[in-house]
């Protein structure tokens, strides 16, 4: 009998909430790189963003700038005492040469440490923006979090090494 030596969750059992990636229109030809892709319902970036969320899924986009800006108004909405966070957005380029070959670099998950790659439902848990460059490089950022799921005793406890990174 063969030993499973890979750690089921890497972040946190939360990881398994995870419901895979939510694409947009402009960058659906990458649904058949992921196993765990649909294209977005929602026709505009506000109801994708929401339908994200609903869905526990990670936003794969070619349009970064506009995501940005509606996922900070949606996680943290002016005079509004709600908060939520979503489960990050990844940008990849534009041209399909490029978007293929950087997509094979991140397939399965992201080479952020010296360690083992982090797989995408713990980054999508961490909540990351992930910006894929035209030379298959991944820059990587994390969205602020709430502060609810910072609290030291009563937030989600994150594992090492991904909670000091």
């Amino acid at each position: 009998m063969k030993k499973d030596t890979k750690k089921r969750f890497q972040v946190n059992e939360l990881e398994a909430d995870w419901g895979g990636f939510l694409v947009d229109a402009d960058a659906v030809a990458s649904l058949r790189f992921f196993d765990r892709a649909i294209k977005a319902a929602a026709q505009n970036d506000p109801g994708i963003v929401r339908e994200a969320w609903d869905q526990r899924r990670t936003i794969v986009t070619s349009n970064g700038r506009d995501f940005m800006r509606y996922i900070q108004e949606f996680q943290n909405p002016p005079n509004n005492p709600a908060c939520r966070d979503l489960w990050g957005l990844l940008v990849i380029p534009n041209a399909q040469l490029a978007r293929e070959k950087g997509l094979q670099t991140i397939r399965r998950g992201l080479h952020v440490l010296q360690r083992e790659p982090l797989r995408w439902p713990g980054a999508a848990l961490l909540n990351l923006y992930v910006r894929l460059t035209a030379d298959g490089r991944a820059g990587i950022h994390r969205f602020k979090r709430c502060p609810f799921s910072e609290h030291p005793e009563r937030g989600i406890h994150i594992n090492e090494p991904w909670n000091t990174w």
